[in-house]
């Protein structure tokens, strides 16, 4: 697994079970969102120093130079791998003036812009290629794109909010989180229908807040919902002091 360190900000990788760690980066900015490439040859993932955008570097878990996605210096978010591994899907950031989807040819390195795809950020490509499902900024609603038929369709207009949507491993479903409520869940929606359904209560669940990325979870191959638990304290202490 790939995961960013607290409080250090950098990026390791280890077994399940926490053993075989290796730091990957030794970056006094911030690292976001790994993600491994199909063949688990290399993650790619979000970096920034202190006053510049974010940007996508390439690594390989077994350490070494960090490769650039691109030359440019613009925000670029949310990296997510074709299922063949030959192309790099990634969005920019909500906040971002102009937001769009675009495509990397790892190979030539050629950028090309998802059709249709401004004001939409988040892409996640789905495991089986057809899809995409990404989220459009200013709104809740979760859209997607069909290869197949080249267009987009609004799929989903949640009344919360739509929370790190993943595709599920058959890509018949779109999970994500529900948290802007009293009763947070995690929810799900299929492909070709619109109304979502619950799995689970996140209620009573102490998640880590990790800045401008709220609070992360994801999917892991055997379709199991990962989150990060918040286990250290919030506590208050009063000192006597003697001043001279």
């Amino acid at each position: 697994m790939a995961y960013t360190g607290i409080p250090d900000g950098n990026l390791w990788r280890s077994a399940l079970d926490g053993s075989d760690r290796l730091q990957l980066t030794y970056s006094s900015g911030a690292v976001a969102l790994p993600n491994w490439s199909p063949d688990g040859t290399q993650i790619a993932y979000m970096a920034a120093d202190i006053g510049k955008p974010w940007e996508i570097y390439l690594i390989s878990p077994q350490g070494g130079a960090p490769q650039e996605l691109l030359p440019e210096r613009t925000a670029e978010a949310d990296p997510t791998w074709s299922p063949d591994g030959k192309q790099l899907m990634f969005g920019r950031q909500a906040l971002s003036p102009d937001i769009d989807i675009r495509i990397v040819d790892l190979k030539t390195r050629e950028v090309s812009v998802l059709p249709g795809s401004a004001g939409l950020f988040s892409p996640r490509w789905s495991p089986d290629g057809r899809y995409v499902a990404a989220i459009q900024y200013g709104s809740k609603k979760l859209m997607l794109y069909d290869f197949k038929s080249q267009k987009w369709s609004e799929w989903l207009d949640e009344p919360n909010n739509v929370d790190y949507p993943a595709w599920s491993s058959d890509s018949q479903y779109v999970i994500y989180n529900n948290i802007n409520v009293n009763n947070p869940k995690c929810r799900r929606i299929r492909v070709g229908k619109n109304q979502p359904e619950d799995l689970f209560s996140l209620s009573g669940l102490p998640r880590f807040f990790g800045g401008n990325f709220g609070s992360w979870s994801g999917m892991a191959p055997d379709n199991s919902r990962l989150f990060v638990r918040d286990a250290s304290s919030q506590e208050i202490y009063a000192l006597d002091v003697e001043l001279p």
